[in-house]
């Protein structure tokens, strides 16, 4: 008879399935607002050229899309720590120490983030209180630049939760690194 290796656990096994469905929700907003941008240029462009009567807010709306896409997309490059970052050290380091430095490199970034995010709430939180609007849009500028404060927080929380998923299990192996039966990196529920 053959020992199995020990399965995760099965809450350590939900959180990467969230972590992964978070990322996927973000990758998928970011390319929407990009599509959106394209889509919204294009249809500027035939009523400029062609009718003589752009939309006045178009080129306000593209920013926003573009400030909103990028954010988004930040939430799902932190799930997969394909941000820029030294792998150098990573790289040469034992796999002992890397658990440490994966921990300390992530304990920095939210030491790095937990201001902005709270000076972030603060400006919008005044942008709310004047009630302040865009020029073009009229669109209330809490709600165009809340997206920061929310999406770096969202960074904070999925990378600190990337780690702790990677936190070696029973077998010695990560949960990020189980495959099921088809080789895919997903995890079976």
């Amino acid at each position: 008879m053959q020992a199995r290796p020990a399965q995760p656990p099965h809450y350590q096994r939900y959180l990467f399935w969230l972590g992964t469905r978070i990322a996927d929700i973000g990758l998928w907003t970011g390319a929407a607002a990009l599509l959106a941008i394209v889509a919204l240029n294009a249809v500027n462009i035939v009523l400029r050229y062609f009718f003589r009567n752009p939309l006045s807010w178009a080129e306000e709306a593209m920013l926003y899309l573009m400030i909103f896409g990028v954010y988004v997309g930040a939430i799902s490059v932190a799930w997969q720590q394909a941000h820029i970052r030294i792998d150098a050290i990573l790289d040469f380091a034992p796999p002992t120490r890397r658990k440490v430095l994966e921990i300390i490199s992530t304990g920095v970034l939210a030491a790095v983030l937990i201001p902005v995010v709270f000076a972030s709430f603060r400006v919008v939180s005044l942008l709310f209180d004047f009630d302040q609007r865009s020029d073009a849009l009229h669109l209330p500028m809490w709600i165009a630049q809340s997206v920061v404060p929310i999406s770096l927080l969202l960074i904070i929380v999925m990378s600190v939760l990337r780690v702790f998923v990677q936190m070696v299990g029973a077998d010695g192996k990560s949960l990020a690194d189980s495959k099921d039966s088809t080789g895919s990196k997903d995890l079976q529920a």
